[in-house]
């Protein structure tokens, strides 16, 4: 988008067809557990290509076989934590649901894998992976980042390196900026934006109103989205410090329906949002436990608890789920469809470093995928997105 001072220029059409309607995409924090939440995705965009397949038989025109891309459904994207690092991904880049995937297993095991220099490990066998636990939790007690940033870096250079939106993003690689016109429009949170708003989001500090969009780059939104407390160090931008949005915003649901407005001109009025997808990054079903014994053990369950607390998205999906149902009843004519999709983990806690269980994690998504319910509500979305005029 050009940057204007009093009006917006080449507004965005509706990614939703001929309705003057739009498609919002939250996308949860959750580390190596964000392959949960792609593989939702996709399944949801295969779907969507079945049913225009299905109307496209029907029309007597040939079938379409190419992999839908989520940036051709959704209008705007905000994500926290591996949900901004995805959105850059889709929306930034334009990437298939596929092609993330594929980059998720050796991003996360870059970024997420215990090192002693250059050497990998979790790759010395079981007592490279004991090592390496053991190495983890010294360098959070003695108060430093578990991982290093460089080879997060290195990631976001190889993946924009393999998926340029143009010959800038050739060269650059990670240093090519945001802010750029491109097909969709992603936030993290509610400050990082890979498109110009109409007006600033309030409300901002005094430091980050000095903040110069257009000149943050791939790799500094990339770092600043990704760096959750005791996992990675804050990211510096233009002398600002950045930690992820976990604490506050890991379910960002509130976060991209407060930015619709940037889908329009400044002086338009509120825009009719057609369908908001919520993806999560897999939950563990709650389980009674027995008390705690006193003294420190009962401090480190209390601050726990209130990390999950705070943490918890699916206290802010029942929130919004609640709030929405009530926007539709006072707008019956302009119904806005609500999706929620998180997997189940059953009992097992997966910690949103450890990528040697993403297989474990993507056997847990697809098993929830099959559960009946799930499928006819993929179905529900799927229909609520495709395009078949």
């Amino acid at each position: 988008m050009t940057p204007q001072t009093d009006t917006w220029v080449n507004i965005p059409r509706p990614k939703s067809g001929s309705t003057e309607a739009y498609n919002l995409l939250a996308l949860d924090g959750g580390g190596i557990k964000g392959i949960s939440s792609m593989i939702i995705l996709q399944k949801i965009m295969d779907r969507i290509r079945e049913i225009e397949n299905d109307a496209n038989i029907l029309k007597g025109k040939p079938l379409d076989p190419e992999e839908r891309k989520p940036v051709d459904y959704f209008d705007l994207a905000a994500g926290t934590s591996t949900g901004g690092l995805i959105a850059l991904m889709l929306f930034r880049l334009e990437m298939r649901c596929s092609d993330v995937i594929a980059q998720y297993d050796s991003l996360a095991k870059m970024v997420f894998s215990p090192r002693l220099g250059k050497i990998y490990l979790n790759d010395l066998g079981g007592f490279g992976k004991f090592i390496g636990g053991i190495w983890l939790k010294v360098k959070v007690v003695t108060g430093h980042a578990q991982y290093s940033h460089g080879p997060l870096e290195v990631a976001i250079d190889n993946v924009v390196g393999s998926f340029p939106l143009d010959d800038d993003d050739r060269a650059k690689k990670g240093d090519a900026v945001l802010v750029k016109p491109s097909q969709g429009q992603m936030g993290e949170s509610i400050l990082l934006r890979n498109y110009d708003p109409p007006f600033p989001a309030l409300p901002v500090s005094a430091g980050a109103r000095d903040l110069d969009v257009n000149k943050i780059t791939i790799k500094e939104a990339a770092r600043a989205t990704s760096a959750a407390p005791t996992y990675l160090k804050p990211a510096e931008i233009q002398g600002l410090n950045f930690w992820d949005g976990g604490l506050l915003n890991n379910n960002p649901i509130i976060q991209v329906w407060d930015i619709r407005d940037d889908l329009v001109a400044r002086d338009a009025k509120t825009p009719r949002v057609n369908c908001i997808l919520s993806l999560g990054t897999s939950h563990r079903e709650y389980t009674k436990k027995k008390a705690v014994a006193s003294g420190i053990r009962r401090f480190l369950n209390t601050m726990t608890k209130t990390v999950a607390f705070v943490t918890n998205t699916e206290a802010k999906h029942r929130d919004f789920d609640r709030n929405i149902r009530q926007h539709n009843r006072r707008r019956a004519a302009e119904e806005t469809f609500y999706f929620r999709f998180n997997a189940s983990t059953g009992a097992e806690e997966i910690d949103l470093g450890d990528y040697l269980k993403m297989p474990a994690l993507v056997e847990y998504t697809n098993e929830y995928l099959k559960l009946a319910a799930v499928d006819r509500r993929i179905d529900e979305c799927a229909a609520a997105l495709a395009i078949t005029d």
